[in-house]
């Protein structure tokens, strides 16, 4: 039986994992996407969370937008990769 990872984890624990702000009910909308198992596809989640925030890009050209998606991408996979640490480290701890 796969777990939920919006079931498991507070908005506060998401919220803990961005290293920024952002909108934590658009972050639980594509952890729903992108849940494989019980824990995320990173990959999947840092194209998911880039694509929705594309119109907070402000570029001139298309090197600046760009490099703008990728700083994104990566901070949508960092994001991602703290989320599963949290969700193993529960595991480890609460036998969850």
């Amino acid at each position: 039986m796969t777990l939920r990872i919006n079931s498991l984890l507070s908005d506060e624990e998401i919220e803990d994992c961005i290293d920024g702000s952002s909108d934590v009910r658009m972050l639980r909308e594509i952890i729903e996407m992108t849940q494989l198992e019980n824990l995320l596809d990173e990959k999947d989640f840092a194209d998911h969370f880039a694509d929705r925030i594309r119109g907070f890009i402000d570029a001139d050209s298309d090197e600046e937008y760009d490099t703008a998606y990728e700083n994104n991408y990566n901070w949508g996979f960092s994001i991602a990769e703290n989320i599963n640490s949290l969700l193993v480290s529960k595991w480890t701890t609460y036998g969850i």
